[in-house]
Formats: structure tokens, sequence, C-alpha cells
């Protein structure tokens, strides 16, 4: 009890003061003698307080911010309501909207050739990239951000964006490299004492821990970021650390202790309305409650975990529909403009050719001059608009593949997902069949073979390679003549490991420990003859 009453006078403090803050910023904003131009910065200031509490209220005061910053034409205003409407939208899960919000602040920021907040747009961009898994994208925007902050000496902001490039070298196995970027960061916040920074590298020196085995290491830190998390109030901090940390307790089969942090994750996610972390964290209690054996409460979870990721798959569609929609409309009046450029050309031609026999020699030498001005300029424009429209092209085909992608991600964990619930179903049932009557047994014998109906591992898989053929044309042709040794199972495990699932993601889809899963890795390498120190994801990623 004496250890816990610091931290808890601390968080006291902590929401004594965030309420102080937003109290004193609310009262100014609500007097009547306030310039358009303070109220903007107020309402900014105000969303960027609340991103990390309540991302809808902070997306509310960036929104109010952003409508008042255009009436009265305030660049640096209108950038950082756009930076702060896109942060919350990145929190609470909204990509899309975000990643939208966000260039249109970096491209604000760079016409104000205002570096500090173009770096912090371009981090912030990385972000949304690394969420989604792009790693080399997200990794660009950082670096280029980095660069930018070094060069103006920002050096908290530089500590910031370490740690966010230290977490995509966790990601990608290169923990060496993580480990000096995360050295790098602690020292400046702590130095610095920002006590946000500090909690993110902590969070982040737990996952690095975890990931080189250091299972004592990796909760003592988790639990300094949860610590420091609660100070600061962060309650999207709150509810991805415990999550973290409940991945960690199940990976050593710690099932109780395991749900009560994600039970707890689950109110911080509600909280603050994040469907990313509420699809992560219905996702793992399916996962707990399968292997502790109780299949209705497994079962609930997984249809939540369904509908939080229908939720944003909906939402990013209906975006991608709307931008589409965007881009016709624009090439539409493209088209229309360039038909009514024409007709005043000629109808300049016309007026031309009725001017004075005197001066007509003069005038055919002046619209053969026309003429070949615009020949030159029409094909410069044609080749332009060509040029742009292949980019177009070139983008929606990428949009396609990644559209396609995520499908077949979220297709393959669900019939592999499926298929492992049904077998512990029918585990369950031959379990209470020793146990049971003989009466009892005939009746679960017939619905033993009913679920066994429903297992279709190896259609199943035949229907996944037509689906990833379809994305990743003559993978399994390619692989099979260069390795014919290859197994069934081998290459079910290099087409997982090409679609970049973690071995987080592997454990629980096919329900055996992390370990298991790198030690199939490795025995895969050795078929594919690979030198320890090359990476298997890329080389699977040439292959087709």
């Amino acid at each position: 009890m004496r250890n816990s009453a610091p931290i808890l006078l601390c968080l006291v403090l902590s929401q004594i003061t965030f309420a102080q803050k937003i109290d004193s910023l609310e009262k100014e904003l609500s007097s009547p003698e306030v310039e358009d131009s303070v109220r903007v910065g107020l309402l900014n200031e105000l969303g960027y307080e609340y991103w990390i509490v309540n991302p809808i209220q902070s997306i509310i005061y960036g929104q109010q911010a952003k409508a008042l910053a255009s009436v009265i034409g305030d660049t640096s205003g209108l950038a950082f309501a756009n930076r702060v409407i896109g942060v919350a939208n990145w929190a609470k899960g909204s990509y899309d909207d975000g990643l939208t919000y966000l260039l249109d602040g970096l491209e604000l920021y760079r016409s104000a050739q205002d570096t500090l907040g173009e770096a912090n747009c371009l981090m912030n961009i990385g972000l949304i990239y690394s969420d989604r898994s792009d790693n080399d994208k997200a990794l660009e925007f950082y670096f280029d951000a980095l660069t930018l902050f070094e060069a103006i000496g920002a050096e908290s902001r530089s500590a910031t964006t370490y740690t966010k490039i230290a977490t995509i070298f966790i990601n990608q196995e290169k923990l060496e490299a993580a480990d000096d970027f995360l050295r790098r960061s602690i020292e400046i916040h702590t130095r610095e004492k920002f006590q946000y920074g500090r909690m993110e590298v902590y969070n982040r020196l737990g996952l690095l821990s975890f990931s080189k085995g250091y299972y004592d290491s990796a909760v003592f830190y988790l639990n300094q970021s949860l610590a420091i998390s609660r100070t600061i109030n962060d309650v999207e901090g709150k509810a991805k650390t415990l999550l973290d940390l409940a991945t960690i307790q199940l990976s050593v089969k710690q099932l109780s202790a395991a749900e009560e942090s994600l039970q707890r994750a689950l109110i911080f996610a509600r909280e603050i309305g994040s469907h990313k972390w509420l699809k992560e964290i219905y996702d793992n209690l399916q996962v707990v409650n399968r292997r502790k054996g109780d299949l209705n409460k497994a079962i609930y979870y997984y249809d939540q975990y369904i509908q939080e990721r229908d939720s944003i798959f909906n939402e990013e569609t209906i975006n991608n529909i709307s931008r589409l929609e965007a881009q016709l409309a624009t090439v539409e009046q493209e088209r229309l403009i360039e038909a009514r450029e024409q007709q005043i050309v000629i109808l300049k031609q016309q007026s031309a050719l009725q001017q004075s026999r005197i001066v007509i020699l003069i005038g055919i030498i002046f619209l053969v001059a026309v003429v070949a001005f615009l020949i030159v300029k029409s094909k410069q424009t044609i080749a332009k608009r060509r040029e742009e429209k292949a980019k177009e092209i070139a983008e929606r085909a990428k949009q396609e593949v990644e559209f396609k992608n995520r499908e077949l991600s979220s297709y393959t964990v669900n019939f592999v997902r499926k298929n492992r619930l049904f077998e512990d179903l029918i585990e369950s049932i031959q379990d209470i069949k020793k146990r049971s009557s003989s009466a009892v047994n005939k009746d679960l014998i017939t619905i033993e073979k009913t679920v066994k109906k429903h297992i279709q591992i190896d259609q199943d898989w035949e229907d996944f390679k037509l689906r990833f053929e379809n994305v990743h044309k003559g993978f399994f042709d390619k692989l099979h003549k260069k390795f014919p040794s290859l197994t069934n199972n081998d290459l079910r495990l290099s087409v997982l490991v090409k679609m970049n699932f973690s071995i987080k993601e592997l454990s629980e889809m096919f329900g055996i420990s992390p370990e298991s899963v790198k030690t199939a890795r490795y025995r895969l390498k050795k078929k594919l003859n690979l030198p320890s120190e090359q990476n298997l994801n890329d080389f699977l990623n040439e292959i087709a």
C-alpha cells in the first residue's frame, strides 16, 4: 500500500492539472473579447490536449478551428487544425481520414515554410503507414521527418521519431538497431523530463525485451510505461500497454492474468472509441477463452472482433469509393474545360479570318504561328495529361493490390481460426464423451459429425490459393520449381510469411507457441538454402 500511494498521488495531481488546463483554455475561449486568430489557436490547443484522452472530442475542436481559420485566412491555424484532426483519426483507427487531413496539413505547412510543422506531419503520416504494416513507407516518412527535426535542432521531436523508427525495427526483428535508437531516445526524453516520450520508450523497451526472450524485463518495462501513462492520463497509451502486457502473458500461458489485462484495456479502448485497439483486444480475448475451454465466450469475442474489423474495413472502403468519385469528377471537369478552350481558339481563328483584306497576309502568318503554338502546346498538354493519368492508373492499381492483400489477409485469418475453433469444439465433445452415458454419447457423436462437416481445411486452402494467385501470380509455381522438396506445410508457411503475418499472429492462428513459429521459420530458411543474415520476408517477396 505504501508503494502505491505516490503513484495514486501523481495520478490525482495529473488529472487535476489536465482538468485545470482544459478549464483555463475553455474559459479563455468563452470570452467575447478574444480575437478570431487567438480563438483558432485555443481551439487547436484544446484538440491537441484531448487526442490521447478523447479523440472524438479532439476532432470536434479541430473541425471548429479549421472552419474559423478558413474564414479568416489563417494558414498556420488551418495547417495545425488538419494535423489535430488527422492524429485524432489515427488514434481511433480511422486511417484513411487521418491520412487525408495530415496530407492537407503537410501541404499547408510547406507553403508557409514551417519546417517544424512539416516534420511533425511527416512523422504523423508515418504512424498511419506503420499501423497498416507498410513498414517501408513508414520508415520513409520517419527518416524524412528526422532529417528536418535534426536540421532545426528539435531534440525532443527527434527523440520521439527515434522511438517510432525503433518500433519498425522491432517488427522487422532488427533488434540491435532498435535497441540503439531507443537508448538515444530515452536519454533525450529523460534529460528534458518529457513524460509522454519516456512512456513510449518504456513500452517499446518492453516489446524489445520480449522479442529477445527476456520475459521479466519485458513486464518490468511495460509496467513502467503503464505507470507513466496513468500520471499523464494517456488513455490511448494505457489501452495499448495493457494489450501488449496481455500478449506477453498469453505467450507464457498466464491465461487469467492475460484476461484481466485485456478487460482493463477494453475499458480504455471503449472510452476513446478506438476501433483498432478494440479489434486487437477482442481477438486476444477469444484466444484466451478458447484456450481456457470456454467456447461460448470465445465465439462471443470472435463475433466482436469481426464487427470491429468490418467497421474499419467498411469505413476505408467508403472513403476509397468517395475518392474515386472525386477523381472521376475532376477528370470530367478538365475535359469540359479543354473543350471550351478549343472552342475559344476556333472562334479566335474565325474572327482573324474576317479581318480586313488589307491585312489578310499578316493575318495568315499570325494564324499559322498561333496554330503552330497551339499544336506544340496541345502535344505538351496531352503528354502531360497522359503521364498524370498513367500515374493515377498506377496509383489505383497499387490501391487495388493493397485492398486485395488486406482482403486476403482477413480471409486467411478467418478460415484458419474458424477451423481451429471447430477442432477445439471436437476435442471438447470427445472429452465429454469419455465422461458421459452411452445415450448421451450417441447424441454427441451426431454433433461431432455435424461439426466435422464444417472443417474444410483442404478446401479452404485451395480457395485461398486461388485468391492468393489472383494477387501474386505465379508465386506457387516459381517457388515449387525452384525448391521441389518443399512440403504443403512449407508452402503454407511461405505464403503466410510473404503476407507479413507476424510471429505473434502465426502463433495465434495455429495455436502454437511463438518459439515453435520461430523454429518453423528457421527450418524453412534452411530448406530454402538461405544464409542466417538474409531476411526470409525479403527473399519470398522477390519470388513473384
